[in-house]
């Protein structure tokens, strides 16, 4: 049983969740939470539990500053990382994904880590785009698609850090989690609210992976119990088109789904004009062309192997995420209402 537990990005959505199965799972280990910065806790038992320690103001690409959270971590997950698809970020990407991911690695080694949980994204396996054969772990990847798609690319170049300490001995298992959605999810809110107000007019032919948050917990907790030093392991739900994800969000939302879905041969229209307003705007649009280009390809993964090597499955449909979903996300827009009437006479910061 792990003693000392570091959690990199351990205020984010999916660093709370893991916090929390963590506490059930190891009730006696103490628990570090790294972050770059204070975040709001959908979780605030976090914060009352004397076990746990949350530490903000991280950097992880100065090593020296974070090294003394690692000297007694016998158990470290790195769910820090970057996620961006416009293409002016790719520095930063880079920088983050791949130098913060390597600093984290190293230190690992340098302390005698017992167990490093290295939490990637389908993204670094590519994608075959078969809409019936979804990509395993076998997959070759595919350098010239991934030269397109920073993310893609910083998070491939980041497993390889790893791989390359595990071989040299460090214990250490690539999580590759796909889309992730579940009670907590801040980021997907405009979605929700875009709708709610029919500003979704249409819905993207392709189609890609999705678990539920607390799934994906569950088999990053079984990666670290049973997962093979230096070894992929794609955690991922339902394969699901666009067209499908749609009607079951607006189902559990209460509002019409886009009744129309894009044929694929819009994309060989609209992904370049896409692409072209992108590369002169100087603010980063709201949809980019690495996020709308997606939409046209088949992004399906198998979970077979955390399957039979980890006796791992996925529990919660995906009615049942977007119905918790939208509960946060209305139980969260009434606290914010409150809030805001709450803040007309206050003057201390607390309140925005």
């Amino acid at each position: 049983m792990p003693k000392n537990i570091v959690v990199t990005g351990g205020l984010g959505f999916l660093g709370q969740h893991l916090t929390h199965q963590l506490q059930q799972r190891y009730p006696d280990s103490a628990i570090t939470l790294l972050d770059r910065s204070q975040r709001d806790l959908f979780m605030p038992d976090l914060a009352t539990d004397p076990n746990i320690s949350i530490v903000t103001d991280i950097d992880l690409l100065d090593s020296k500053s974070i090294e003394p959270y690692f000297e007694q971590a016998d158990t470290v997950f790195h769910t820090a990382a970057m996620i961006s698809f416009w293409r002016k970020d790719k520095k930063q990407l880079f920088e983050n994904n791949i130098t913060g991911t390597q600093n984290v690695v190293d230190l690992c080694g340098k302390h005698g880590t017992e167990k490093l949980v290295y939490v990637s994204s389908t993204a670094a396996m590519g994608y075959n785009n078969l809409k019936h054969i979804p990509t395993d772990e076998a997959v070759i990847f595919d350098w010239k698609k991934a030269k397109k798609f920073s993310y893609m690319l910083s998070k491939h170049l980041a497993e390889l850090r790893v791989k390359a300490a595990a071989d040299l001995g460090l214990p250490a298992v690539i999580a590759n989690l796909s889309t992730m959605n579940g009670p907590g999810d801040t980021k997907i809110f405009p979605l929700w609210e875009n709708l709610a107000a029919g500003k979704v007019p249409v819905n993207l032919p392709g189609g890609f992976a999705i678990i539920d948050v607390r799934d994906a917990v569950r088999g990053l907790i079984a990666l670290l119990e049973k997962g093979a030093n230096g070894e992929n392991y794609l955690i991922t739900g339902g394969n699901y088109s666009y067209r499908h994800v749609m009607q079951a969000m607006a189902e559990a939302l209460g509002v019409p789904a886009p009744a129309k879905t894009l044929s694929m041969g819009w994309g060989r229209l609209l992904v370049p004009i896409v692409s072209l307003q992108e590369s002169i705007s100087p603010r980063q649009p709201k949809i980019t062309n690495e996020i709308f280009a997606m939409g046209f390809k088949y992004r399906y993964y198998s979970g077979k192997k955390a399957s039979s090597r980890l006796g791992w499955e996925p529990t919660i449909t995906l009615e049942q995420t977007f119905q918790d979903c939208v509960e946060f996300y209305k139980s969260s827009k009434a606290v914010a209402s409150g809030a805001s009437s709450t803040s007309v006479t206050s003057d201390d910061g607390d309140f925005k």
